[in-house]
């Protein structure tokens, strides 16, 4: 780790106000930042696991630079996104072909129309979600919690507005994708992004069901504290209730899809990220290793749907999401991110050349209810979780360090 030509003023101020976040409720956090290619800043610091169900452990886990994480929604970019990278720059898809190319039960009606590159770009008419795994909230012939079901039953979810028009963001669109991947691989999703990306890289920390394949327990953070039950608030057949530890927090992944998904599901570390983000950074090839062209990269970086929100899978940061990436942001550069439900957040730069990653555990916390919302948890209320003050910090140290401003 070095600081050549980055003020140590904005290092501690990084550090401190990590250290404030999960000394005040957030139980853990890795972050890691990088310029011109070199990691400039990596630390840890609270627990990766603080509580047993309700009550505090008398040892609890520290947080650790090698500790693995459930990426959440990081997976639709560092699973499903890439993915799709690899099979345009190898031309066995396009990303304007109809999705009934691949799925032909999705058709009918404006289900015609809808292109793969909607899906990515998260205007393609599917409704925000689409809990398959709970009765109470589908109806009946909606109901899955098989994985082969549930492919079954995604191309006749109806679509909630005319494609094209409005950006929703979804997680059917991402799943769907996942779908139409393993269509056209004929591998399920997971073997894919392990035997095409993961493997050639070296990533010995990243993959599906990690859990399965041996990684011990004790490697990965604890996301809620009793299963999906949002601490006792919420109940649907085969919940979870212990907590959730090595095992996908997101219950349409874990319950629906069998852990294996394009929405979630994926695990990893802060170094294994770091080498993802900056595959992309470097327009697709990272040491010997290539993804795809660096024409590909540019059209999944800068396809920008009806409203500039997204490209193809990645997020835009604009003035509409100042919190999450930091008010400096939309001015000083080309950028693109997402975030992950757990407690994540990626941010690239392509104009000043930097990653930001910050992982959280903010979710392994008190759930705080306000009337029949159980999505609020203490963990999620500090400046580390909600990422935009801590990408701020660093953002005003490239800014010194590359500008001279102060």
């Amino acid at each position: 780790m070095t600081e050549v030509n980055f003020p140590s003023k904005w290092i501690q101020r990084v550090r401190n106000e990590i250290i404030f976040s999960t000394n005040n409720g957030l139980s853990g956090a890795v972050a890691s930042f990088s310029l011109n290619n070199d990691i400039i800043y990596q630390e840890a610091h609270g627990f990766q696991r603080k509580y047993n169900e309700l009550e505090l452990m008398p040892n609890p886990e520290p947080a650790k630079i090698d500790t693995i994480f459930d990426l959440a929604s990081l997976t639709k970019i560092f699973s499903t996104t890439l993915g799709f990278m690899k099979l345009v720059d190898e031309k066995r898809i396009c990303v304007d072909d109809k999705v009934k190319k691949y799925i032909p039960e999705f058709s009918g009606g404006d289900k015609d129309v809808v292109t793969i590159k909607q899906l990515l770009q998260h205007n393609s008419g599917y409704a925000p979600d689409f809990h398959f795994y709970n009765p109470k909230l589908v109806p009946p012939n909606f109901y899955s919690q098989t994985r082969s079901k549930t492919i079954e039953l995604l191309p006749k979810v109806p679509l909630l507005n005319k494609p094209g028009t409005v950006t929703v963001y979804s997680d059917l669109n991402f799943v769907m994708l996942g779908i139409i991947l393993e269509k056209v691989t004929s591998m399920r999703q997971d073997e894919f992004v392990d035997t095409v990306i993961y493997k050639p890289l070296g990533l010995k920390n990243t993959g599906y069901a990690l859990l399965q394949k041996g990684f011990p327990k004790n490697r990965f953070e604890a996301s809620e504290r009793c299963g999906n039950t949002r601490d006792g608030h919420i109940t649907f057949p085969n919940i979870r209730t212990k907590t959730i530890q090595g095992e996908v927090q997101d219950e349409t992944a874990f319950y629906s899809m069998e852990q294996i998904s394009g929405n979630a599901g994926l695990f990893s570390t802060v170094n294994d990220l770091t080498v993802l983000c900056q595959l992309i950074l470097n327009k697709g090839q990272f040491g010997g290793y290539r993804l795809c062209s660096e024409e590909v990269v540019n059209l999944f970086t800068s396809s920008l749907n009806v409203d500039k929100s997204y490209t193809l899978g990645f997020q835009v940061p604009s003035i509409h999401t100042e919190l999450i990436y930091g008010m400096l942001l939309p001015e000083a550069g080309i950028a693109l991110g997402h975030t992950g439900w757990t407690g994540k957040c990626f941010l690239i730069d392509f104009t000043h050349n930097s990653i930001i990653l910050i992982l959280n555990n903010k979710k392994h916390s008190p759930v705080i209810p306000i009337g029949n919302d159980f999505n609020r948890f203490k963990g999620g209320m500090l400046p580390t979780s909600i990422y935009g003050g801590t990408n701020q910090l660093f953002y005003a140290g490239i800014l010194e360090s590359k500008f001279g401003c102060k």
